[in-house]
């Protein structure tokens, strides 16, 4: 998939400020219990990791030569048609009784859905 060591610098350096800003955003809102918009702002502090860490995913694309593009096409296609029917099925069966769907639980899916895909796609073009 993605390999290249500056790749991983930068995606892993976009984990870690998400992380910090995750515990952060966490540790601030304990200690002073915000109301309204500074409570809203804290809470989408680890958001600034999230955007780093797809600017780090999509300058890895822009540098992948055209069978590693086509191959992240492929996988990325199979992850969102996959995640868009495991959503709208599920949101199907809430109406027989199954639990709501948090939102948290999109990008698990389609990150999953994303390796699958990468798989499948590497196999497709040996």
């Amino acid at each position: 998939m993605f390999r290249s060591k500056q790749y991983l610098i930068e995606l892993g350096s976009a984990f870690a400020l998400y992380a910090a800003l995750l515990f952060g955003a966490a540790a601030v809102e304990r200690a002073i219990e915000p109301t309204g918009a500074l409570k809203l702002a804290i809470n989408l502090a680890p958001m600034l990791g999230a955007f780093a860490a797809a600017w780090a995913i999509l300058r890895a694309l822009w540098r992948m030569d055209e069978m590693q593009r086509r191959i992240q096409f492929d996988a990325i296609a199979i992850s969102f048609l996959g995640t868009a029917l495991i959503t709208f099925g599920w949101g199907f069966a809430e109406g027989a009784g199954l639990p709501h769907l948090r939102a948290f639980a999109v990008w698990p899916i389609m990150g999953t859905l994303w390796g699958i895909g990468s798989l499948i796609a590497i196999r497709r073009y040996r």
